[in-house]
């Protein structure tokens, strides 16, 4: 275990409290009875690991990919489609309503220099490297994670465009490029 209680990082791993949202969020797209078949797709240590997944935990990221792409399966869905639908209703659901409006008077500075604590917080490896180019600008590295997989990169694009969008910025547009340590995420908006 490192400083935030997170796993070394050899392995990749996902907050248990992200996982746990995205499987409340599961649960209600496929149904209990849906739910429950898309589970018993997965490999039985994947299995195992989900069952076993508590807020403080941190199940790895295949785990958590396992179970998307099953859940997929599942609802005949395009599994990349049902990722981003997932996260971003994470993500919306993550900052309530007080924590809309705090965003609203929040400086892009400010909204940015936040990012780093907010990855700490749900991926164990690797970390972000924020900053605001200019105006309506940022650029967004991840360093330390060259390995990254797509569903993870997928996962931080989507995390950072949604924060952006209900920070009340308007026509968010955020790219990932790969890098040298990990993925660049050019993020641009309305100022």
């Amino acid at each position: 275990m490192d400083g935030t209680g997170a796993p070394s990082a050899s392995i990749a791993c996902m907050s248990g409290a992200l996982v746990l949202e995205h499987r409340r969020i599961l649960q209600e797209i496929c149904g209990p009875a849906r739910f429950a078949r898309a589970l018993d797709r997965l490999p039985p240590d994947a299995r195992r690991e989900y069952d076993e997944t508590s807020a403080v935990s941190w199940p790895r990221v295949t785990t958590a990919e396992h179970v998307m792409h099953a859940a997929a399966i599942e609802l005949a869905r395009d599994p990349v489609e049902l990722h981003e639908q997932v996260s971003r209703t994470a993500v919306e659901r993550t900052l309530t309503t007080l924590w809309r409006l705090l965003l609203r008077f929040t400086t892009d500075e400010a909204l940015v220099a936040r990012t780093p604590r907010i990855y700490a917080r749900a991926l164990n490896r690797g970390e972000l490297v924020p900053l605001v180019v200019c105006p309506g600008r940022a650029e967004i590295r991840v360093v330390g994670w060259p390995d990254i997989p797509e569903f993870s990169t997928r996962g931080i694009r989507i995390a950072i465009e949604s924060v952006l969008r209900l920070a009340g910025r308007d026509q968010v547009r955020v790219i990932a490029e790969p890098g040298a340590q990990g993925p660049i995420f050019h993020a641009t908006w309305i100022p």
